[in-house]
């Protein structure tokens, strides 16, 4: 029986390549991609937006044929770092 793990990938290069080998290696992989932020105020148009990493993450798990999960975790992120930084 396969052992199986959740990743968090971001459509970047370390978690990319951390899904590669855990498949690679036998593991059955389920991807997480974790919506932490939603707050575009500020942004100028060339910067990156979450709509973007997760198009990024999606192309990832295709590839690796692996599912991938969305979660949004924007208002917790606030709450818990955000805003206890600020106080």
């Amino acid at each position: 029986m396969k052992k199986r793990v959740v990743i968090g990938l971001s459509g970047g290069v370390d978690s990319s390549v951390a899904g590669f080998i855990l498949k690679s290696q036998g593991y059955d992989v389920t991807a997480l991609f974790m919506r932490n932020w939603n707050d575009t105020t500020g942004l100028i148009q060339g910067e990156c937006h979450w709509e973007d990493d997760l198009m990024f993450a999606e192309m990832v798990a295709r590839k690796l044929n692996i599912p991938l999960h969305m979660v949004d975790l924007s208002v917790p992120y606030r709450e818990r770092v955000v805003d206890y930084m600020f106080n």
